[in-house]
């Protein structure tokens, strides 16, 4: 239903940005809608405001690529802004997945089962919380070894989490 909201109904705003870097070129195109009244049972979406749709089209060499993306909102703004918080969203889950894969190699982990690699993720994400809150001096990297070498400092480091 919201996938067809955007071919049956004018958009309030429209924003594309294109970057490029990492050996692509990236459109991403930003329609926003406030107008709900055509969505049934829309009372039961208690805050629902807007419904925007980001789409994404790639071009990698000689390869091309389009994704969209919808989303609901419970406040109204511009597409452009949208298209920013979106941006900025992906940026911090890039980030963090970077740092996850730097200390605890986690692009390398071979949990199969659905609940295994959910109950690890969420316990790795702790341990870097934890990590990050040490103030001494040294790399995310060594504080985790140190961690489990020296039985002290780990110690040390559960006692932040617990004040």
């Amino acid at each position: 239903m919201v996938t067809d909201s955007f071919k049956r109904c004018k958009s309030d705003s429209t924003d594309s940005i294109t970057e490029k870097g990492h050996g692509r070129i990236e459109t991403r195109t930003c329609e926003v809608i406030s107008d709900l009244g055509f969505i049934d049972n829309r009372d039961l979406w208690q805050g629902l405001k807007g419904i925007f749709k980001i789409m994404a089209h790639r071009d990698l060499c000689n390869k091309q690529e389009s994704e969209p993306r919808f989303y609901i909102s419970s406040f109204i703004d511009t597409a452009e802004n949208f298209n920013t918080f979106i941006r900025q969203h992906w940026g911090i889950e890039n980030k963090l997945h970077w740092t996850l894969d730097m200390v605890f190699d986690e692009d390398r982990q071979r949990k199969r089962t659905k609940k295994a690699a959910h109950n690890f993720s969420f316990i790795r994400k702790i341990a870097l919380n934890i990590l990050k809150q040490d103030t001494l001096k040294g790399s995310i990297v060594s504080k985790r070894l140190r961690a489990g070498w020296d039985d002290k400092f780990l110690m040390q480091l559960l006692k932040i989490q617990m004040r």
